[in-house]
């Protein structure tokens, strides 16, 4: 009986390792680095932000989103910033949607 219980638990680990080191092997051969990147762009009397990986464009925003109106960031730094931060979210896992908090610690003058 003792026999058969450590052959049990010897199995069960050796199970418990092959399935974690088959998930670590399968997720290492993803690629952990994913390359988003953000470039700014003239737009009306204003600035928009791109937001692409691999060169395939994801997210285009002209306007300062939650504002209502179509109007343009005032300066590329703070299309930069909102791109950055997007980013972040995005790179978290998190939802790209920007709240009226976030844009106000982005310090973007419509929201301050």
């Amino acid at each position: 009986m003792m026999k058969r219980t450590l052959a049990y638990m010897a199995l069960l680990v050796l199970s418990g390792t092959l399935v974690f080191g088959i998930t670590k092997i399968w997720n290492t051969e993803k690629d952990p680095k994913v390359s988003l990147y953000s470039q700014t762009f003239p737009i009306g009397d204003g600035f928009g932000y791109e937001i692409a990986l691999q060169d395939k464009v994801l997210i285009r925003q002209e306007y300062i989103p939650i504002l209502e109106g179509k109007k343009p960031f005032a300066t590329s730094l703070d299309a930069q910033r909102t791109a950055d931060k997007v980013i972040s979210k995005l790179m978290k896992k998190e939802s790209p949607i920007l709240s009226v908090k976030e844009l106000k610690e982005l310090q973007i003058p419509d929201f301050n």
